[in-house]
């Protein structure tokens, strides 16, 4: 099995000079139509799905901070992470001290799960907010930081909510809104982007990571990661629910946000590591800037 997924990584590193042509049609009017009609939908509609895993199960939270256990693939991804969202939104020159490299950036850690990300964040001394709808999940982030003694002063501040309630609290609040590995999990895609931008300030920069909507990502990550190999909590992922980085894009420029760049990643089992690639079948990080106003 592992030399058959090893030889499959191989594979999808030559697969970047491929050219899909399965994209999905996406309508322009289509989603104009709809972001004209958030701010009706957002007192009725929900992002959540309450049939998420996360929502569903409120057992899940006893293994999120064990970094062996059906989580091992997301602890790992968030030694990939930080430094990545911490180089996209500060220039640090070598030598600096990373531990306040942050500090002054008020930061948005949209569904916040247990804290991992959150956390992080915090120990490069961002001002951090995290929201999730998840109690349980929310609990045992704010219970982990509350023994993390590197976190001692400055804790990050834990909020049971959507971002489409949030973001009606606090709009045009944070330098920074990250959402890495959500909107996969979530419904009414178009208004939980909405909200994200809607509670960035003008000017500032969004990062959502999320898997591609791929049938190889969806042999990957359900069939293999999660189904063989449970490097993830089995039934985490469906793959209806994933997105294409031209989806996402043009959601984010009907919003009024500049794309900067768009970069692909892969997750190797056998090291337990990630790595960026050139293609972005797998998953894909993405980065944009709201409009200065």
């Amino acid at each position: 099995m592992l030399n058959m997924l090893k030889t499959s990584a191989k594979l999808f590193h030559n697969l970047h000079t491929v050219q899909t042509s399965i994209y999905r049609s996406w309508n322009p009017i289509a989603s104009l139509t709809n972001k004209v009609n958030l701010n009706s939908r957002r007192g009725t509609h929900s992002t959540i799905d309450p049939k998420d895993i996360f929502q569903a199960d409120p057992n899940i939270a006893k293994t999120f901070w064990d970094p062996e256990g059906v989580f091992k693939a997301l602890h790992a991804f968030n030694y990939f992470r930080l430094p990545y969202i911490r180089d996209r939104l500060v220039k640090t020159a070598p030598g600096d001290k990373y531990s306040t490299c942050l500090k002054g950036k008020k930061i948005l850690d949209v569904g916040c799960g247990g804290g991992l990300l959150s956390e992080g964040l915090a120990k490069y001394g961002a001002d951090v907010t995290g929201v999730d709808a998840s109690k349980p999940l929310l609990d045992l982030a704010q219970d982990h930081s509350s023994k993390n003694i590197r976190l001692a002063d400055n804790k990050p501040t834990y909020i049971l909510s959507t971002i489409e309630e949030h973001c009606t609290k606090y709009p045009d609040t944070y330098d920074a809104i990250i959402a890495s590995e959500v909107i996969e999990h979530v419904t009414e895609k178009e208004l939980f982007v909405e909200s994200c931008v809607r509670a960035t300030k003008p000017g500032g920069k969004l990062i959502f990571t999320t898997p591609n909507r791929t049938r190889f990502a969806q042999l990957f990550i359900i069939r293999t990661f999660e189904d063989i190999l449970r490097c993830y909590p089995k039934g985490a992922h469906h793959f209806e629910m994933f997105m294409r980085p031209n989806e996402l894009q043009l959601m984010l420029e009907m919003n009024d946000c500049y794309v900067e760049l768009i970069k692909g990643y892969f997750y190797y089992p056998w090291s337990n590591s990630w790595a960026w690639t050139d293609t972005k079948m797998f998953s894909f990080a993405i980065e944009a800037i709201k409009s200065p106003k």
